[in-house]
């Protein structure tokens, strides 16, 4: 169906519509460098590599990375194709990655600072800005990150983790920031990151248990709730537990265990991470 939605769109002129997903989020991304007889802005390529990383959960191959991988004739190869998309991508395909991220300083009077995102498989430029700085100049962090957020896909900018939540009581009412997520035993949650969540677990004739938990991006955060009855022993009354065994970080989750005591309506109980 979208093939013919797309040979329709090709005969009327215009282009078929984005996948509503968005690109790989965490596809390989080489960020290289192209400069046109300037010295302006250096290191700025480490720069934006660092600054893309922290920000997305791309794979960022940065110029040593490239290097590297490449071998020593990176910086020629790179002169010789002068900014053209189709030779930047044979570059890209030698490193193995998705697209490349081309940064070019030249000098005009101003000094003219373009990125261009180009499509290695393709050989197609995706998205191109240009700006003009004064000489001495330099962006700080906070405009290139704006030059980053208009070339690349909003879509890259959503960083997500889990939330898995074990309890020793099935059928349980599970609620994250006061919606409901169905009853124990529940799937693992995919959720934006990074945030603080509010969990909260609830069954009549049993203590409620809540927390508010720190989703790292790319991370699991695994929760063992365990829920104590009502009538338990009256030293517990109006009294609570809450035991953290570490953050245990094995193979990227963090198990945080709570127990809880009492007969208190909630467990107050902040972990962060």
């Amino acid at each position: 169906m979208r093939a013919v939605l797309c040979a329709l769109l090709a005969i009327a002129g215009l282009s078929p519509p984005a996948r509503a997903d968005g690109p790989d989020p965490r596809r390989r991304v080489a960020v290289l460098e192209f400069r046109s007889g300037s010295s302006a802005l250096a290191g700025v390529d480490d720069r934006l590599a660092g600054l893309l990383g922290k920000a997305t959960s791309l794979v960022i191959v940065d110029a040593d990375a490239a290097r590297r991988s490449y071998g020593t004739n990176l910086d020629r190869d790179l002169v010789a194709c002068a900014g053209a998309a189709s030779c930047v991508a044979r570059i890209g395909q030698k490193l193995g990655v998705r697209e490349v991220l081309l940064v070019g300083v030249s000098e005009f009077g101003d000094v003219i600072l373009t990125l261009q995102r180009i499509e290695v498989r393709r050989g197609r430029v995706l998205n191109r800005i240009a700006e003009a700085l004064e000489p001495g100049a330099a962006p700080d962090e906070r405009a290139m990150g704006r030059y980053l957020k208009r070339l690349m896909p909003s879509s890259d900018f959503r960083r997500w983790g889990v939330i898995r939540i074990d309890s020793n009581v099935d059928g349980a009412d599970l609620t994250i920031d006061r919606m409901p997520r169905g009853r124990t035993p529940v799937e693992p949650l995919k959720l934006r990151a990074p945030a603080i969540y509010d969990i909260r677990v609830s069954k009549p004739g049993y203590v409620d248990f809540s927390a508010s938990v720190e989703v790292p991006p790319e991370g699991t955060i695994r929760v063992e709730t365990r829920l104590a009855r009502r009538e338990d022993p009256a030293w517990y009354k109006r009294w609570w537990v809450a035991a953290i065994a570490g953050t245990v970080l094995v193979g990227g989750v963090t198990t945080v265990v709570v127990v809880s005591r009492g007969s208190q309506d909630t467990v107050p109980l902040s972990v962060h991470f």
